[in-house]
C-alpha cells in the first residue's frame, strides 16, 4: 500500500515539474528585460513630414535624433524611393526641416535653422536644394526668421510665413556687425494669455504675414521678398 502511495505522490511531483518548468524558464526571461526609462529617448530615432514628388517615385521627410549634447534635436532631410528601398540623407545641417517639392520636382525648398551667429542660434531660413547635386543653399534673410515654404504652380515664386515687421527690417539694415544690439531680457505682461506651450512667450507686436520671394535662376543667390 505504502509502494503504490509513494508511485503516485511520484507521478504527481514529476506532473508539476513538467508544468512549472516552461512558466520558470519564461519567468526568468521576464526578469531580465527591464521596463522603458527616460533616458532611453536618447537612443530613439524617428520621421516625419514625408512629402511625395511630384512624379510619386521618391518620398523626402525628416529624420529626428537627438543631438550629441543630449538637450535637443538634430534634424536632416532624407529620401527613399516610393517604391521601397534603403533612404539616403540629402542635407546635412543640423536642423533642417518642412521640404516641399518644386513643381518640376528639380529642386526641394526647406526651412534650415540652428546657424549660430555671435554665439547664438539664429532664426530658420528658407533654402534651397538641387537635385541635381550640390550643396543647399539659403535664399532668404529675413529678420526673426521664414518658415512654411509654398511653391507656386509655375515653380517661379516661393510663398513663407514670417513674422517680422517693417521696423525690425530697417533695425537690420541699420546695426552695425561690430556693435551688436542688446536685446533686454525683461518682459512686461499686459495679456491673460502671453505664452504657449512650445511656442514661449506671445509677441503681440509680431504677427504672421505672408511673404512671397522670385526663386533666383541659379540657387545661390538671395532675391528681395
Amino acid at each position: 500500500m505504502s509502494t503504490t502511495i509513494t508511485k503516485k505522490l511520484f507521478l504527481r511531483l514529476a506532473t508539476m515539474l513538467l508544468l512549472l518548468g516552461p512558466l520558470s524558464l519564461s519567468f526568468a526571461q521576464t526578469q531580465q528585460k527591464r521596463p522603458i526609462t527616460d533616458k532611453d529617448i536618447f537612443q530613439f530615432q524617428w520621421i516625419g513630414d514625408p512629402q511625395v514628388s511630384p512624379d510619386g517615385a521618391s518620398i523626402v521627410f525628416v529624420r529626428v535624433s537627438v543631438d550629441d549634447k543630449k538637450t535637443g534635436y538634430n534634424t536632416s532631410l532624407w529620401m527613399t524611393p516610393a517604391s521601397g528601398g534603403a533612404p539616403i540623407r540629402m542635407t546635412n545641417g543640423k536642423h533642417d526641416t518642412q521640404p516641399r517639392w518644386s513643381p518640376d520636382g528639380k529642386w526641394i525648398a526647406f526651412v534650415r535653422g540652428g546657424e549660430m551667429k555671435d554665439g547664438k542660434p539664429q532664426p530658420g531660413q528658407i533654402a534651397l536644394l538641387s537635385l541635381s547635386g550640390g550643396e543647399a543653399a539659403t535664399i532668404t534673410s529675413v529678420p526673426h526668421g521664414s518658415s512654411h515654404p509654398v511653391w507656386s504652380p509655375d515653380g517661379k515664386r516661393i510663398a513663407f510665413l514670417s513674422d517680422a515687421n517693417a521696423e525690425d527690417i530697417e533695425k537690420a539694415k541699420e546695426k552695425h556687425p561690430a556693435e551688436p544690439e542688446h536685446e533686454s531680457d525683461v518682459r512686461i505682461i499686459t495679456r491673460a494669455v502671453y505664452r504657449m506651450n512650445g511656442a514661449g512667450y506671445l509677441d503681440p507686436k509680431h504677427h504672421q504675414h505672408i511673404w512671397i520671394e522670385e526663386v533666383p535662376a541659379s540657387g545661390d543667390t538671395q532675391m528681395k521678398p
